[in-house]
């Protein structure tokens, strides 16, 4: 209590001192910012990740300070309605938000050079056309929604994502979708263009829907849903658990839901700084992406390899696997110069970012398939040698066997004759024995005849050393 005394007293010595001074009010505004700057000792405020958050006390003290010194009321609060119909505006079968009352497409000034009520309507209307987007989701796509991180207990804030039915069980291939920073939530690529375009070009319906005809499962990201408002007095965002930044989320995605799904084949589109993410996500976990990760599409993304810090081998890797599809002047897929990393860049055929991601779809899907397609053709060039190699193996093994048998059969002819021939010459010979007295002239023809047998066994051999058993039997 005596910090804000003492600010009062000092707010009011100062006043009261420039009063007379034309500047005065600067003065003052310039005194008040270095007293935020320095006032973070006093435990006045807390200084956050990208902007100041202000507690009860001194936020409402800067505003009333800020209503005094510009003259401006402090800022209302506004009742918007709570559905889409409630704006008075609907979609067409075509796609397009029209106005209940004419058909007239959306108008962002609603009353009158009042710019503040104008803003504020324009982003309630957002919030419900999010709504209605998840529902299409859920409703048109089949899709399911999943809570993210998977083990938040009841009372935990939770983010969640989408998954098709099969994402569990398709076993061939599965598509990420992630989209850039801001208001988008899952499912949608730019809210501008929703709102003024079509929902094709500004939601990721069409890219569900040709993942799931061309035999994909899908998981739909949810990167910017960090935190959920504290409806206490304090009014502070309450993060996330694993879900903190989109890097944070994508990280816990993978984790959670992408190793589970048995798809060996991954495909990934990243919008914006969807692509810092993907790159984020690349460096962590490589091994996986050369293993299931064949191609990668980016749309205008503003990821860096250098800046980012990535090595060797995930540069190589975004050299083969990914292509950036970035706003230009150019004509679609023509290349381009990139000059902050290695990624292959071609033209969206687009100058305006936030329509890249519908103006490149179709060379996108012609990219992955041309990706399996290659895929397939070298898994079936490897099981095609594999198979040629076994059957060579097969028969040559098989040439082997036929090669053994007739030598043995040959080496059984042969020893056969030779047999019933010793047994021919020997049998006359005993009887010989038994008749004549002089044996000598007969052991000299069996020396003769013998002869002659191995001289036939060596004309007829096969020449493969098999002679010499047969020698060496007689």
């Amino acid at each position: 209590m005596w910090k804000f005394r003492l600010f009062v007293y000092v707010h009011n010595f100062i006043s009261s001192l420039t009063a007379s001074l034309a500047y005065g009010r600067i003065f003052f505004v310039l005194l008040l910012t270095c007293f935020i700057q320095f006032g973070s000792s006093l435990n006045l405020f807390v200084v956050g990740k990208t902007e100041i958050v202000l507690t009860p006390i001194m936020g409402g003290l800067i505003s009333w300070i800020q209503s005094t010194m510009t003259g401006e009321a402090p800022e209302p609060v506004y009742n918007f309605p709570d559905s889409l119909e409630g704006f008075g505006y609907y979609f067409t079968a075509e796609g397009k938000m029209r106005s209940k009352d004419g058909d007239e497409p959306f108008k962002f000034e609603v009353k009158l050079e009042d710019r503040r009520y104008n803003q504020k309507h324009y982003e309630a209307l957002g919030e419900k056309i999010t709504e209605y987007v998840y529902e299409l989701l859920e409703t048109e796509c089949k899709l399911q929604r999943k809570t993210i991180p998977m083990n938040a207990e009841e009372n935990e804030p939770k983010s969640f994502v989408f998954i098709t039915e099969d994402f569990y069980t398709n076993k061939d291939k599965l598509l990420i979708l992630i989209h850039g920073n801001g208001v988008v939530r899952a499912g949608q690529w730019a809210r501008r263009l929703i709102i003024n375009d079509c929902l094709d070009s500004g939601t990721q319906i069409p890219y569900i829907k040709w993942a799931v005809e061309n035999g994909y499962a899908v998981i739909v990201a949810n990167p910017n849903l960090n935190s959920i408002e504290d409806k206490s007095k304090s009014q502070k965002p309450i993060p996330i658990r694993g879900n903190k930044s989109p890097e944070e989320h994508t990280e816990t995605m993978w984790t959670e839901f992408v190793r589970e799904s048995p798809a060996s084949h991954i495909a990934i589109v990243a919008h914006s700084y969807g692509g810092v993410g993907t790159v984020e996500l690349s460096k962590n976990h490589i091994t996986e992406f050369k293993e299931k990760v064949f191609a990668i599409a980016f749309t205008d993304s503003v990821h860096s390899l250098k800046m980012q810090r990535a090595d060797a081998e995930v540069i190589e890797y975004y050299k083969e696997h990914v292509i950036n599809w970035a706003s230009a002047y150019d004509p679609l897929d023509e290349p381009l110069i990139n000059t902050r990393d290695e990624t292959v860049t071609v033209s969206a055929g687009t100058d305006k970012h936030e329509y890249t991601s519908y103006s490149s779809m179709n060379s996108i899907f012609k990219y992955f398939t041309e990706k399996y397609e290659n895929l397939n053709k070298a898994a079936s060039k490897d099981t095609d040698q594999s198979e040629l190699n076994e059957s060579d193996d097969q028969l040559i093994r098989k040439q082997e066997t036929t090669d053994k048998q007739p030598i043995s059969d040959q080496e059984t002819t042969d020893k056969q004759p030779i047999s019933e021939q010793e047994t021919t010459d020997k049998q006359p010979i005993s009887e010989q024995e038994i008749t004549v007295t002089e044996k000598q002239p007969i052991s000299e023809q069996e020396t003769t005849d013998l002869a002659a047998n191995r001289n036939e066994d060596t004309t007829t051999g096969n020449g493969d050393g098999s002679d010499k058993e047969k020698k060496s039997e007689l």
